[in-house]
């Protein structure tokens, strides 16, 4: 292995990071390989760079040159699963699925991994093309199944209790979001608490953002803000969000009273 967990990339950039490999391992220059595959050297050099994505019969190519069992377009069937996630793409498919431990704080929705698809589709219908809505709602998803795993990680949610207030894609879709909360809130692994909003939660005016502990303890982090995002797992960065974390969970209420006001919630919506 050439990197730790730790330093795991996306599909797209493990491609490029592979086919440097096999290429430099094989004695090629980029215009010999470009030789090989009946393309320009410019092309080998974008996809090597990470500056072009990769095309199924590019990828196909590739395994054909360096007589590999589908590698390649194994990798590009997993960038075609993602086209849309960006830099999340590498928290979905390369940390939370290796995750032991996985934290979230959200201010202002329901967090991703707990969305019901009605619910991810009215988050998204604003900010999304419409042509890609679906795409994006199957990706989330997708992401629940690491649940049904045969071990799977420690989910703990922090959520902000105002969000218990934002009907977002109207009241029957709320009302349903919530009752999944309340049920996923009383899975084993799964813990979900409250902060109330009279806490004030400075640690939390912020973004949202999340931390994983891999299973090779390994710790990683994901923040977001309208523009853009991070993963990383730089300690300096792992340190200062766990240290923000440990401080809006101080404020937060316990299990029991969270599933109680989630209740109370879906009795003022359905009133």
């Amino acid at each position: 292995m050439r990197s730790s967990i730790g330093d795991q990339m996306s599909p797209r950039a493990r491609f490029a990071s592979d086919m440097e490999h096999h290429r430099k391992d094989a004695g090629m220059s980029q215009a010999t390989l470009s030789t090989r595959m009946l393309c320009h050297t410019s092309l080998v050099s974008h996809i090597e760079r990470g500056r072009r994505t990769p095309t199924l019969d590019f990828a196909e190519a590739l395994d054909r040159v360096f007589q590999l069992d589908s590698h390649f377009a194994k990798l590009h069937r997993q960038i075609s699963h993602s086209p849309t996630l960006g830099w999340f793409a590498r928290w979905v498919e390369e940390i939370e699925p290796q995750a032991l431990i996985l934290q979230t704080w959200d201010p202002l929705l329901v967090p991703g991994l707990l969305q019901t698809p009605e619910y991810s589709r009215a988050t998204f219908s604003t900010m999304t093309p419409a042509d890609r809505i679906e795409e994006r709602v199957q990706a989330r998803a997708r992401r629940t199944q690491i649940f049904d795993h045969p071990n799977p990680p420690v989910f703990l949610a922090l959520i902000e209790e105002s969000v218990l207030h934002r009907p977002l894609g109207g009241t029957d879709v709320f009302v349903h979001q919530l009752r999944h909360l309340l049920e996923l809130s009383r899975h084993p692994r799964i813990t979900v608490q409250l902060v109330p909003i009279a806490a004030g939660c400075a640690a939390g005016m912020m973004s949202a953002f999340a931390l994983a502990r891999l299973r090779n303890g390994a710790e990683v982090v994901s923040a977001d803000s309208v523009l853009t995002g991070h993963v990383t797992g730089d300690h300096d960065s792992v340190a200062s969000l766990k240290v923000r974390y440990d401080n809006i969970r101080a404020d937060a209420y316990s299990q029991s009273v969270s599933q109680q006001s989630i209740e109370d919630a879906v009795r003022k919506w359905t009133k």
